[in-house]
């Protein structure tokens, strides 16, 4: 979720050393009340201290908003100026992966299954020639993976610049509403490497996405060394996640909406696999 998405579903006041958030709609009170779950639960991880807000308070304001108060980012955290992937980054994910892990055959995971429901859901919101394209595109990643036995994690979610501050020495990272258990151990580190040029509206490359896909393999190869991370699997879980995207935000709109930079840019390289995908 972008920054603007973000203030559309929330208001949010900063207080001294704490955060206070307001959803504006049902939606928004969905996502903090997600986001509370998963903080809570992230206090018991101790590799992640320090590195993830601590929830303070919730609750339903006089109006009937849902609120959220939470320990605010530290004073000393910074921005990140480029998309740079750092061994900070490739350490915060493997401690967040091992928090909930869970390793089992892809047709039987949590991830292949929200696919599957996505997509039936997404039934009145594209044609059938878009339909028909989503669900091959499923097809390939089901046929890929079907002798592969791997690690499903839990995925931040929207692990994006806008949602990570630098401390030095590790990360403080923010906004978990969106944060799911059995993702793709993949799918954080190619949403971080690839969300913003998509979000710029310039169009990702097959050479851009191949870069993300190096990189990301090479960060499972050493967060999980115990698995095959062989092309056709990073290629796979690649699809998994642009598929991933597409039918999120998709869903979101009640519509599959090309014009959405995000949406069209992955649609074209789901649509263009052919062209990144290892053979």
């Amino acid at each position: 979720m972008s920054p603007s998405q973000q203030s559309i579903l929330v208001s949010a006041a900063r207080r001294g050393r704490q955060l206070v958030k307001t959803a504006v709609n049902e939606r928004a009170g969905r996502l903090l009340q997600r986001e509370a779950r998963w903080l809570r639960e992230l206090e018991s991880v101790a590799e992640l201290e320090g590195q993830v807000p601590r929830v303070l308070d919730e609750g339903t304001d006089a109006d009937g908003r849902r609120y959220l108060v939470m320990s605010a980012v530290p004073a000393a955290g910074r921005s990140p100026q480029k998309a740079a992937f750092t061994p900070a980054h490739a350490r915060f994910l493997a401690s967040l992966g091992k928090a909930r892990f869970r390793a089992t055959d892809f047709e039987v995971s949590a991830c292949c299954q929200w696919l599957q429901r996505g997509l039936q859901r997404l039934e009145s919101g594209a044609t059938p020639k878009a339909r028909a394209m989503l669900e091959q595109a499923y097809h390939d990643c089901e046929t890929a993976l079907l002798y592969w036995t791997g690690p499903y994690v839990l995925s931040q979610g929207d692990f994006a610049p806008w949602n990570i501050r630098d401390l030095g020495s590790q990360l403080f990272v923010c906004e978990w509403g969106n944060a799911r258990t059995e993702a793709s151990p993949l799918d954080d580190v190619l949403h971080y490497l690839m969300v913003q040029q998509a979000l710029s509206s310039r169009a990702v490359s097959a050479a851009a996405l191949q870069a993300a896909m190096r990189r990301a393999g090479a960060f499972a190869l050493e967060a999980y060394p115990e698995w095959s991370w062989r092309p056709q699997v990073i290629g796979a879980l690649t699809l998994v996640y642009l598929l991933g995207v597409v039918l999120g935000r998709s869903l979101a709109a009640g519509r599959l909406d090309r014009d959405d930079p995000v949406t069209g840019s992955y649609w074209k390289l789901v649509e263009k696999r052919s062209a990144w995908m290892p053979a």
